[in-house]
């Protein structure tokens, strides 16, 4: 997808409880404008369709039937923060599963939680994990960003997501060691605007300065205080400098709110309140 593709043409939703069924999620998507559809595997009856080879042809047949551009949310929980090397390459594996069931359906991405490390209550506050082992935990991360990177190649594009351990000291520079090709960064603007301003000042700093790398975004209002994943609108997020940053990429623009019906909604302020002011011939 080029990057001077135009926003209308990226913009899609997630679904994650609304369907049961993969192929009725498609035709809603395709029916009410979407041109890209996230199926977050938080719902089993996804994970149960896209373990059987020939469901999954069907899927890629109504993906590519509509023109609907699909992408997975991989399960949330895994953690690669674990202190031990056999779970975390279980995480690995697991992962690596889902980029080939992606490759299958034709998805263009996956999308990847780094999950949380461990926090132990002392005297003087929390400490973790990777602050204890800051050596063993550059390799642990720099072995499975290696991995995934490399299993990523030729299948989809893994995107790594702003959230959780993405924000601790020693992952960013990890990341900026492997990121290029297959393996980049989901732009989540709803965690972006939770952050207090100068953790907010930071992240954003280090998207923008990877702007090339994001290939997935997940765009959803909030207040300011927690993330709330409320309808564009709903909250205090001002959008219009976002979408003319992520203009400037190739990444699908997906709206992750819930039912089914708040997708359609923020696609309709999208095109009242944004596109009019986004500016270019194709918006």
């Amino acid at each position: 997808m080029h990057p001077n593709l135009g926003v209308r043409q990226r913009l899609g939703l997630q679904v994650l409880f609304d369907f049961t069924d993969i192929i009725d999620a498609i035709g809603f998507a395709s029916r009410h404008g979407f041109s890209a559809l996230e199926l977050n595997l938080g719902n089993i009856e996804f994970q149960r369709q896209l373990a059987s080879a020939a469901r999954r042809r069907t899927i890629r047949r109504a993906a590519e039937q509509t023109g609907v551009t699909l992408a997975i949310h991989a399960i949330d929980g895994p953690s690669y923060f674990i202190a031990n090397d056999r779970v975390r390459r279980c995480g690995v594996a697991e992962l690596e599963r889902v980029m080939d069931q992606a490759a299958d359906i034709g998805a263009r991405n996956v999308i990847m939680h780094l999950g949380f490390d461990m926090g132990f209550s002392r005297w003087d506050g929390k400490r973790f994990t990777h602050e204890e082992f800051p050596k063993y935990y550059r390799q642990a991360l720099a072995d499975t960003f290696r991995a995934l990177k490399d299993h990523a190649r030729g299948r989809c594009r893994l995107c790594v997501e702003n959230v959780a351990g993405f924000r601790y000291p020693l992952v960013k520079p990890l990341l900026e060691r492997f990121l290029g090709g297959n393996f980049g960064l989901c732009f989540d603007v709803g965690h972006v605007n939770v952050l207090p301003p100068d953790q907010r000042r930071v992240e954003l700093a280090f998207l923008k300065k990877h702007l090339r790398h994001v290939h997935h975004s997940h765009i959803h209002d909030n207040r300011g205080q927690r993330d709330e994943h409320l309808i564009l609108g709903q909250g205090r997020i001002d959008f219009l400098p976002f979408f003319r940053l992520l203009a400037r990429t190739d990444a699908l623009l997906v709206f992750e709110v819930r039912p089914r019906q708040a997708a359609v909604a923020c696609l309709d302020y999208y095109r009242r309140a944004i596109a009019p002011r986004l500016g270019g011939k194709r918006r």
